[in-house]
């Protein structure tokens, strides 16, 4: 008899169409591990299934979305973090300028009643000099009688008089100058002192800022780096998944052509050693062809 040829199972063509499909396949063409169809999700049938892929890619596509909506919600809250510390500085500077203008404003009052009070004395003091040159006046003219009959001797000593308080007014002329002097230095040195210390806060406040945007900044490209990094590792795993499917892709081939090529030999071997006379054979199943042999017993 003609022994017919073992099939190879249908599915094997389609199965190593689909590198994911193979790796589920047993050596027997069904023996597929417990679990493994559970794990591949539904196949393509006729109907139009989602296939396993499909699931995976989805699946991917709804983690990748759920992770840049949380970076973007993240990076949303960082800059409403910093558009409030922004507002707080700025109204830490509103009030310090406040502050600043107040006791600008007070200094000017307590200089103006400096002012007043030190024009005030040296109107009085003008007024005694004017009293005293009045009542000098008076007085020679009360002794101009007395000083008519002693008129030379008298006269060298009212020159005196009159060079010494001349001199007294030049003093006190210049000694008012000079203090004048003196507060109008110290006037500008302490707005100078002043306008130096507003413009370091300034500074100050600026650098600060900019220290901690460069922190920010440096915080950022930290975690960017290790998200490339772990990026680089799982593309480096995926690479060597796929490298060691495709090599059970191309075990599995040799395996199925050495299969087919035994069974070949065993048809090639049972057709030249079959005889005319043979009485009685029995029929034997293997994988899913069969197989007729004599038996021995005839």
């Amino acid at each position: 008899k003609r022994v017919p040829a073992r099939r190879l199972p249908t599915y094997l063509p389609r199965a190593l169409g689909n590198p994911r499909h193979v790796a589920a396949v047993g050596p027997g063409g069904s023996n597929l591990p417990p679990g493994a169809m559970a794990e591949q999700g539904p196949p393509v049938g006729e109907g139009g299934a989602i296939t396993t892929s499909q699931v995976q890619a989805n699946l991917t596509s709804a983690k990748e979305s759920r992770k840049r909506a949380e970076l973007d919600a993240q990076l949303l809250s960082n800059r409403i973090a910093l558009l409030k510390q922004e507002e707080e500085k700025a109204w830490k500077k509103i009030e310090e300028t406040r502050k600043r203008a107040g006791e600008i404003t007070e200094l000017r009052k307590k200089n103006e009643e400096k002012f007043v009070a030190k024009d005030n004395f040296y109107k009085q003091k003008w007024e005694s000099i004017r009293m005293a040159q009045s009542t000098n006046q008076q007085k020679r003219a009360q002794a101009q009688a007395t000083k008519q009959a002693q008129q030379l001797g008298m006269a060298e000593t009212r020159q005196m008089e009159a060079r010494k308080t001349k001199e007294q007014s030049s003093l006190h002329l210049q000694a008012k100058k000079d203090r004048e002097m003196q507060e109008r230095q110290a006037n500008s040195q302490r707005s100078a002192y002043l306008k130096a210390k507003k413009e370091e806060a300034k500074t100050k406040l600026e650098e600060d800022r900019l220290a901690q945007l460069e922190k920010f900044r440096e915080d950022y490209e930290a975690r960017t780096a290790q998200e490339e990094l772990l990026r680089a590792r799982t593309d480096a795993l995926v690479a060597r998944m796929e490298k060691e499917e495709m090599e059970l892709i191309q075990r599995l081939q040799n395996t199925q052509t050495v299969q087919r090529n035994a069974y070949e030999e065993l048809e090639a071997a049972l057709q030249s050693g079959s005889q005319p006379h043979s009485a009685s054979t029995r029929t034997f199943q293997q994988g899913g062809g069969s197989v007729e042999r004599p038996d021995p017993a005839a």
